[in-house]
């Protein structure tokens, strides 16, 4: 029940962002602009821009809004840290770096995301919609796995 209060809680709070502090501030500086950066860095000749909640070039608009943003994935994760049964050092440790691995996990989406919508428009909607979103949750459920194993070892001891 823990699980699914946390849960239910951090989606009331996230659908209480206005939209235009996410496409305006959040998307922009904590997403599209590092993402625009990355791309660039990987790939200079794409000249990818940062616009708001886009990331923009010659050859594609990727367009990041609410749902779109990993967000889904990283309270799974949160909630699954913060119901679990683990000190409060140990629970705070785990939020640290399951957030940072959500979020680094979701930039890495949406630069393959950048560079499929530009090469294979194609697979686009597949790779959107069930792949990646697929792959974030399994991911998050194997650190969450980690993380846990890791919190209960020096609860029991061996026989």
């Amino acid at each position: 029940m823990l699980f699914v209060g946390c849960y239910v809680l951090l989606d009331y709070a996230y659908f209480k962002i206005p939209v235009d502090l996410f496409a305006n501030v959040i998307y922009y500086h904590g997403v599209v602009a590092v993402c625009a950066d990355l791309v660039n860095w990987q790939a200079p000749f794409e000249h990818v821009l940062a616009k708001h909640n886009h990331l923009l070039s010659a050859k594609a608009d990727l367009e990041i809004v609410r749902g779109c943003d990993g967000a889904g994935a990283l309270f799974l994760v949160m909630s699954a840290v913060l119901a679990f049964p683990s000190g409060l050092k140990r629970k705070a440790l785990g939020l640290l770096l399951g957030i940072g691995l959500i979020y680094g996990l979701n930039l890495l989406r949406i630069c393959v995301l950048y560079f499929v919508i530009a090469y294979q428009p194609g697979l686009f909607q597949l790779i959107h919609t069930y792949v990646a979103p697929t792959l974030m949750v399994v991911l998050g459920c194997f650190y969450f796995a980690w993380w846990a194993f890791g919190s209960r070892s020096s609860i029991h001891e061996s026989a």
